[in-house]
């Protein structure tokens, strides 16, 4: 979505992002939104959120940067990359676990793309040879007009015997998509596990397996997955790389081998920790302010939530994924807001969630409609920040 990075201080700019899908939806679109962002300019640096692989990409100089991995964009002109986006953002909480239950995790939306049928086959041979791993498999279900993947409680349950089925667990969370479990509940299943998959076949830069690596699990896929890591860390004992469905059986085993080692994970973690990631943007930042001739603000950057702050969208999506605000008065409140008001929305725990609340355009009915215990505990920490 629209983010708030860093809030402007006097002459010094502030950083505020944008995701490809306002981009294409919004901004593209419409000559009054993309007037609104240009005059952004003089108070903050622009940045664009790819938050999918960008095929044809040309880069727009409206965008002072675009958040996209090394591979993911190809351009015969050099333009200004910093080379990570949402899923380089785990939380803390996210962190390797002492007790295990789950030998594999899976983590995926019910939708076509993630390969989830083909999951179920790899595991299904892999009880065919005696080797009857336990697993979990959450899996949030959009709504029928969301395009979720169907048949799938069928599938599975064609697979799997009723007493395989004690083993895998296949849970489908029908509630808040795409979203339904708070980040620390995620997480502990995450250090309950030995490993995670993921089979989609060309999803590049998943944010579950940044969380993976982040906790300290080997991640089995197709390359695509692996490409939220350097490229020298695409290998074993962090990431093993499958070239077809075929592979995923040896290649579940080898990464629970190798997990059974207890390796050493620091290379990949910090990679994919918000701890260190966000050091690395304020420098990256600091940087292109300085080639632009301008200061970067010093306020300290508030990373919390970025993992999914800096790719929901206003307006798009469904669930904790959009946020009900016109991206316009989004806009209209970065320009207009003083200092003092920039940087309580900038401290608040969700800054995004403030600006709604505060946001005067919005209708009263829609803020209501939002869990109202957060809403109010924002809304109080912006009137004793500016009183």
């Amino acid at each position: 979505m629209a983010c708030l990075v860093l809030p402007p201080q006097g002459r010094a700019k502030g950083v505020v992002t944008f995701t490809t899908q306002e981009r294409d939806q919004f901004i593209n679109k419409h000559v009054d939104i993309r007037a609104g962002i240009t005059a952004l300019k003089s108070r903050y640096l622009v940045g664009l959120h790819h938050n999918w692989h960008d095929t044809s990409f040309r880069h727009d100089p409206l965008f002072d940067f675009n958040l996209a991995g090394e591979d993911d964009l190809i351009s015969a002109e050099p333009f200004p990359l910093l080379p990570m986006d949402a899923c380089n953002f785990a939380p803390p909480v996210f962190t390797p676990g002492d007790e295990k239950f789950w030998d594999v995790l899976f983590v995926a939306r019910a939708v076509k793309f993630k390969g989830i049928p083909e999951f179920f086959r790899a595991i299904r041979a892999l009880y065919d040879r005696g080797q009857k791993l336990r697993v979990l498999m959450l899996c949030p279900t959009p709504p029928p007009s969301g395009g979720a993947e169907s048949g799938l409680r069928a599938l599975y349950e064609r697979l799997f015997e009723p007493c395989e089925r004690q083993l895998f667990s296949f849970i489908t969370m029908e509630w808040d998509y795409p979203f339904p479990l708070d980040v620390p509940t995620l997480a502990h299943f995450y250090g309950a596990s030995r490993i995670f998959v993921h089979s989609a076949p060309d999803e590049r830069r998943c944010r579950v397996a940044g969380y993976a690596w982040a906790a300290g699990m080997p991640v089995v896929g197709m390359a695509c997955v692996g490409s939220v890591l350097p490229t020298l860390l695409r290998k074993p004992p962090f990431f093993f790389e499958c070239q077809d469905y075929g592979a995923f059986p040896d290649a579940i085993i080898a990464a629970l081998d190798n997990a059974a080692g207890q390796p050493d994970f620091e290379p990949a973690i910090v990679h994919v920790s918000q701890k260190t990631t966000a050091g690395e943007m304020v420098t990256f930042l600091a940087g292109l302010a300085r080639e632009k001739g301008h200061r970067l603000s010093l306020f300290p950057i508030n990373a919390r939530g970025f993992d999914l702050r800096l790719g929901r969208h206003h307006g798009l999506a469904t669930g904790f994924n959009r946020l009900e605000q016109d991206l316009t008065a989004f806009i209209t409140v970065l320009k207009d807001a003083s200092d003092a008001e920039l940087a309580a929305f900038a401290a608040a725990d969700d800054p995004e969630c403030a600006i709604v609340a505060h946001n005067p355009l919005l209708p009263r009915s829609v803020i209501e409609a939002r869990p109202p215990s957060r809403v109010l505990q924002i809304a109080r920490k912006i009137k004793r920040a500016l009183t």
